[in-house]
């Protein structure tokens, strides 16, 4: 468990698919409701989503101006994070 702006919360490592279908049948959330991410500071997401340069522009000016805080910004998921984890939409939500 890891503190948040809110709650507390029950993290895995995003990268690993049997760590996060864990956390989904820990907490009893059906695998059509996604997962946000976590990341320790902002240099970490650059490597869960996947931006044009001005996306990643606005994803940097946003990150700074409310980061940390209860901003989740969704964007397109890289292609090796697992597909549970988006519930299967591609995107993934980042704070």
């Amino acid at each position: 468990a890891f503190p948040t702006e809110t709650v507390y919360g029950l993290g895995a490592s995003a990268l690993d698919e049997r760590a996060v279908r864990r956390v989904f049948e820990v907490k009893e959330r059906p695998l059509s409701d996604p997962l946000i991410v976590h990341v320790a500071k902002p240099e970490d997401a650059p490597a869960l989503v996947d931006l044009d340069e001005p996306c990643r522009k606005a994803f940097d000016a946003l990150t700074e101006a409310f980061w940390p805080g209860p901003l989740t910004l969704v964007c397109p998921a890289r292609s090796h994070l697992p597909d549970c984890l988006s519930a299967g939409t591609s995107t993934v939500g980042v704070r």
